[in-house]
């Protein structure tokens, strides 16, 4: 995803490769389709220093990318792993959008290359940035937890059309700014609130941006004892296995009553 898709021949929501992964992360910067070029060129009687460069990313740097994740508040994932397959998709909808809107603030309002002596000249990515997303519906522990990869290529075209790297430092003064606006753009849609049952209110006390719904536990959700007593499953670990063979089989969210349980 991201702007720059079009410049490297990719199109929106098409399946990362591992070799795209390596060329552009692993191997210091460089085209997603490198090893392609590369052959293409030597086929056409380049020299292999030369073939090698048309797949690079202009100076090959040690930082490659930079990892957001991005998961919603504990009242809002909680519904999304107890609420039926409408709210889910609702929620699901709302996640991708707020994600889609970080990433376009950070191409058109942080990303920043710097190049030039002690890197003097400033300038944004005109063509914009790719991101690799990745869909993680489960914490490590195993508890169920939507929850996006964002992995930014710090990758960019300057005006001149010569490639270059944003600077990092920009990005990680910025994280704060870009959780909010992830919040914040993920309570717009307007059925989201009546989902929760409430409109978006602050607790009284709660900081600007705080986004629970009124009348919700401050507590994390994951820490609450089931609310389901009719769920008489055997085990948490037993549970925990129903949980991982369901969502081999069905790659959507468990079922509520063993999330119930799982939340014990």
């Amino acid at each position: 995803m991201g702007r720059g898709l079009a410049v490297l021949g990719l199109a929106l929501g098409e399946e990362v490769t591992g070799a795209q992964l390596r060329n552009l992360f692993g191997e210091r910067g460089r085209h997603p389709y490198a090893d392609r070029i590369e052959a293409e060129r030597l086929a056409a009687g380049e020299s292999a220093k030369k073939a090698f460069r048309a797949g690079a990313f202009g100076r090959r740097v040690m930082v490659t990318g930079v990892d957001f994740v991005f998961w919603s508040q504990p009242t809002i994932y909680l519904l999304w792993a107890l609420g039926d397959e409408e709210t889910r998709r609702v929620i699901e909808a709302a996640h991708e959008c707020a994600v889609e809107g970080v990433l376009e603030w950070i191409e058109g309002e942080v990303a920043v290359i710097r190049y030039g002596q002690d890197g003097i000249y400033r300038v944004r990515p005109p063509g914009g940035l790719v991101a690799a997303r990745f869909r993680h519906y489960e914490a490590r522990s195993g508890r169920p937890l939507l929850h996006d990869h964002l992995l930014l290529s710090v990758k960019g075209q300057r005006l001149d059309g010569k490639w270059g790297s944003i600077h990092t430092t920009a990005l990680h003064e910025n994280t704060v700014a870009a959780s909010a606006l992830y919040n914040e753009i993920g309570r717009q849609p307007p059925r989201l609130a009546d989902l929760r049952g409430h409109d978006a209110h602050r607790h009284p006390g709660a900081p600007a941006g705080d986004g629970d719904s009124r009348g919700a536990p401050r507590a994390d959700p994951l820490d609450l004892p089931a609310q389901r007593p009719d769920c008489r499953l055997p085990g948490r670990a037993g549970a925990r296995v129903r949980h991982r063979r369901r969502r081999r089989r069905h790659p959507a969210v468990p079922a509520r009553c063993e999330v119930a349980l799982l939340l014990r």
